[in-house]
């Protein structure tokens, strides 16, 4: 209620104006109400007035609300994730068996409860899988000239190299019986150490040698694809996002929520060395085309983080069953009655319908028609429509309901149907009253983890995240669907559209986030011609050569990953048989930041 506040005291205000206005002009009635130019005597006229005024603000309220019901439903259908809230999410790092001889795997989706917070706990899922082998990280150095590295005859202009130590925790222990074939690095730290180091593996990586020592006279050889960017595929998605979302919506949300999803570096081709000769230490050489004296002194071991994963706080649950007694059209979702500060709603994923002495009834989604169903089937199955709004105070978030329709509705049927809700729920605001440091929040798996003996959060929970109730979400609307119509080819023009739709998503709304994307100045196209990703005997198509510049006042760090979700985000939105190719650039600068290479989308919407 408290934003009817502001729409109460105005009113209340311009009433009692308009009665010092009227006390002045008609003494002789005003006396009789006991209203005075600066006073109201009566308190049965004053309460009179305040009702009045209250009521007053609910209609102006109302007015302002750009028509929630029109909108959220669209937005319900077109863009459910823009309605859902923003759970929390963390880094965790597991910690394996230092007796193990064989690597562990803990696999994406597995469940983890935290210590009690406010007499609850939270709990959280893995988003990547995780290999755990029994070794460690004791080197992480960046050097530049001379280099202190294998020969390398792929390593041609370099002016750097980032040396990774590893050794085995058992003396008697080899790389080669663990037979590792990819390690999944997390670069953690502060974003003024991390963000650079990133660009460094990602974007300036031109070889990288696997060997004993810097002195190796036969180190193993391997191209710049070894070292892989993390985070952007389907399947290392942090949310679960329907099918029928655009993926590039959900990139946006993930960047802007938690960039540290993204902070994670694969290094692959392993086995060429592990499996021919690989001994109890392991050293790896990238080689870079560019030098960084000033993160040199800031690295160290503790820079790269072996067995982590992001974790977001998103766990299926059993909602408590409705009564249908056919009264009421809307009704509640209730995660559990016993626990309403706990539990939020995130997604309704499925609603059945049991009557004793009947099947099951299986309530679909009103907009959802299912093409495998015949038509007389689709006519006659009860639908219902999810409904967001917000939590009754002193609540934070967001309740759920969920508007039922159900054309063989019988007045007469006896009133005892159950409706059973499955949804996908989070925490509400607790993730982010958790104790961090120290080893806390302590973490424990909901199922047995025999190969892991300790897990801990290298980051703390982040708030759970909410776009003001019905703030704009009109012209948030619109800015989604004129998206399908952006045109990049008109540089500041198609940088404000770019800037629109990046405000939307950035629901942390901090001064780092709001100067990135304020720093996009222009975005300009141009039509390209490439050879097909996948293609076979040379075939070429047609795309867009895109060009993204940005203002370099506006990013101390982290351009190169900002431009890497544009990229992507561009790149979903390119045509059948197309491409789009991203060159990202700083304003006033020569050169450019990189040029990826065309990659082919799946949507004919650009």
């Amino acid at each position: 209620m408290d934003d009817i506040l502001p729409y109460y005291n105005r009113e209340l205000a311009y009433v009692r104006r308009l009665a010092a206005e009227f006390a002045q002009a008609h003494p002789k009635i005003a006396g009789r109400l006991r209203l005075a130019p600066d006073a109201i005597d009566d308190p049965h006229v004053a309460r009179l007035i305040e009702s009045f005024a209250y009521l007053t603000a609910r209609v102006r309220h109302k007015l302002d609300d750009e028509f929630p019901e029109l909108t959220d439903a669209l937005l319900g259908v077109l863009y459910p994730h823009y309605l859902a809230p923003v759970p929390s999410a963390a880094i965790v790092q597991f910690t394996g068996l230092p007796s193990a001889t064989a690597p562990y795997t803990v696999p994406a989706g597995t469940s983890l409860d935290t210590e009690p917070v406010g007499g609850e706990r939270c709990r959280f899922r893995t988003t990547y899988p995780v290999t755990l082998a029994p070794i460690a990280i004791d080197t992480v150095r960046l050097s530049g000239l001379p280099l202190q590295a294998p020969a390398n005859p792929q390593a041609r202009g370099v002016v750097g190299s980032i040396r990774i130590g590893l050794n085995c925790l058992a003396p008697e222990m080899t790389f080669a019986q663990l037979g590792i074939d990819r390690l999944r690095f997390f670069l953690r730290g502060v974003p003024q150490v991390a963000l650079p180091l990133h660009e460094l593996m990602v974007n300036n990586t031109v070889s990288v040698a696997l060997a004993d020592s810097p002195n190796d006279p036969a180190p193993v050889i391997l191209p710049r694809g070894a070292v892989r960017e993390v985070g952007f595929a389907p399947d290392e998605a942090l949310l679960p996002w329907p099918a029928r979302g655009f993926a590039g919506f959900r990139l946006l949300t993930e960047y802007f929520a938690f960039p540290e999803k993204f902070l994670f570096v694969d290094l692959v081709g392993l086995e060429a060395k592990t499996l021919v000769s690989g001994g109890n230490r392991l050293e790896i050489f990238l080689y870079l085309d560019r030098a960084m004296p000033e993160l040199e002194r800031l690295l160290g071991a503790e820079a790269l983080a072996l067995g982590c994963t992001p974790v977001v706080n998103l766990f299926p649950h059993r909602c408590d069953p409705l009564a249908l007694d056919g009264t009421a059209g809307e009704l509640r979702v209730v995660p559990d009655a016993r626990r309403p500060t706990a539990l939020e709603v995130w997604s309704v994923d499925a609603v059945r319908e049991s009557r004793p002495g009947s099947p099951v009834r299986v309530w679909r989604p009103f907009y959802r028609l299912d093409p495998s169903s015949p038509p007389e089937a689709e006519a006659e199955a009860p639908r219902y429509q999810v409904v967001r709004r917000a939590a009754t105070p002193p609540l934070p978030g967001t309740d759920v309901f969920v508007a039922l329709a159900d054309p063989a509705f019988d007045p007469e049927r006896p009133a005892d149907s159950t409706l059973s809700i499955d949804a996908t729920c989070c925490n509400r605001d607790l993730p982010a009253a958790l104790p961090f440091g120290g080893g806390r929040p302590r973490l424990t798996p909901v199922e047995g983890l025999g190969g892991v003996a300790a897990m801990a959060m290298l980051t703390a929970p982040t708030p759970t995240l909410r776009r003001t109730a019905r703030e704009g979400g009109h012209w948030a609307l619109i800015s989604h669907l004129a998206l399908n119509h952006l045109s990049v080819t008109g540089g500041t023009e198609g940088a404000a559209a770019l800037r629109e739709i990046l405000r939307l998503y950035d629901l942390r709304d901090l001064p780092e986030t709001r100067a990135a994307i304020e720093g996009v100045v222009a975005v300009t196209a141009e039509p390209g011609v490439a050879r097909a990703p996948g293609g076979r005997m040379g075939a070429f198509v047609g795309g867009l050569d895109v060009r993204l510049t940005l203002d370099p006042r506006a990013f101390a760090q982290g351009a190169f990953l900002f431009a890497s979700v544009v990229e992507r985000f561009l790149a979903l939105h390119a045509s059948v048989n197309s491409f789009v190719r991203l060159t990202a650039a700083f304003a006033g600068r020569p050169g450019a930041i990189r040029t990826w290479p065309p990659r082919a989308g799946a949507e004919p919407l650009l």
